[in-house]
């Protein structure tokens, strides 16, 4: 009897043990796949939990006109975006209370960002960046005409959102770097993170150059009827079609990575300073062109610089390089049609001598010649 009371004990014990495991570890993989749900989730700055309502796909309405505007953010992409860690009124400034009222104004990208970057005393902000923009040919002035100032490019025009775009980094040269850092960041302190990064974007953007050709021609610069309408000049009229027809166009066209774009010649390490060639901040100015061109080529002179880039081959205007591309040309394509018709030749030729054309065994050309045939049959007698 008492052997069984002893036996039943360590029974109970041992389930009960059971169980108490089991619990454990219920528990310990609920409180794992919590937290390893929680860490990948959307973190974003989103404080004032405005996508409690913006991430809904449906969300927006019908505006005046009777076209719909959607108020749907995407948290997986608004979380990897360059803004994901700005707070939604440090943009949309004008909204005061939750829920708000509809929106009637626009983002002004120079708004003050309550984020501070590394290294800074200050807030985040883009007005330096819009002060040049403003300034440069593509700002929209008070004297513009109405047409003129619907045509210019916005921010959002040429800028898109990162996330879609493949950046390839290189180590470059400490000024050209340092340079592109000042455009946004104070000069003390960027040294110091220099010391972090030692590399640094090759070219100016992150667009290939066929990207920022496209960008410039595309609704714009390639729009003849628009540009008369803006009353541009003969040369920007043709500027695209000149461009293309260059060395640069051509490389860029297939596939260069190394070609001057627009904004290699037209535009500084700011990107956004681009001037008519008359204004002397122009980077393709009288005096600032040799400068201009040693980015990319070395040992530049004033005459090398004072090459037509855009330069337009009119049989009127610049007869000798008219007729001297015309002349290349007929000598180019010359040469090609020649080699091809000397193939030819060759070819029927050894058809008729008997000899077959095949691929086999690393060679095009199987048989016996009849004419080295019968040279063998008058020698041997």
């Amino acid at each position: 009897m008492e052997t069984q009371e002893v036996l039943t004990k360590c029974i109970r014990k041992d389930v009960w043990g059971l169980i108490s495991f089991s619990a454990k570890t219920t528990l310990f993989l609920s409180v794992f796949c919590l937290l390893l749900f929680s860490s990948i989730s959307v973190e974003a700055a989103d404080n004032e939990n405005c996508l409690m309502c913006h991430k809904y796909r449906q969300i927006g309405r019908i505006d005046e006109e009777g076209k719909k505007r959607s108020y749907y953010v995407d948290e997986n992409i608004y979380a990897n975006t360059t803004h994901r860690n700005v707070p939604c009124r440090d943009c949309h400034t004008y909204i005061t209370k939750l829920p708000h009222d509809p929106i009637t104004e626009e983002v002004n990208c120079a708004n003050e960002c309550h984020i501070k970057p590394p290294f800074s005393k200050e807030n985040f902000s883009h007005k330096k960046i819009i002060e040049v923009y403003n300034n440069s040919v593509h700002g929209i002035k008070k004297e513009d005409a109405p047409e003129l100032k619907s045509a210019k490019p916005h921010c959002k025009y040429c800028h898109l959102n990162p996330i879609f775009t493949r950046v390839q980094e290189e180590r470059i040269a400490f000024d050209k770097t340092l340079s592109r850092c000042l455009n946004c960041h104070e000069q003390k302190g960027v040294t110091q993170a220099y010391k972090h990064i030692t590399h640094r974007l090759r070219h100016k953007t992150s667009r290939s150059p066929k990207e920022i050709v496209n960008l410039c021609s595309k609704n714009c610069h390639q729009e003849v009827d628009l540009m008369k309408t803006l009353k541009v000049s003969h040369e920007s009229l043709e500027a695209v079609e000149t461009y293309s027809q260059s060395v640069h166009g051509k490389s860029v066209a297939l596939g260069s990575q190394d070609a001057a774009d627009c904004i290699s010649c037209h535009a500084t390490n700011a990107i956004h300073d681009i001037y008519k060639k008359d204004d002397k901040k122009s980077s393709v100015h009288a005096e600032n062109r040799t400068e201009t061109c040693r980015q990319c080529h070395t040992n530049v002179g004033d005459q090398f610089a004072n090459i037509d880039v855009h330069s337009k081959l009119d049989p009127e205007k610049k007869p000798v390089l008219y007729y001297m591309n015309t002349g290349l040309t007929f000598v180019f394509y010359g040469s090609v049609l020649g080699l091809v018709g000397l193939m030819l030749i060759e070819t029927v030729g050894r058809r008729r001598d008997g000899i077959k054309w095949q691929i086999r065994r690393g060679t095009t050309w199987r048989g016996i010649s009849k004419i080295k045939t019968d040279i063998k049959k008058i020698l041997n007698k």
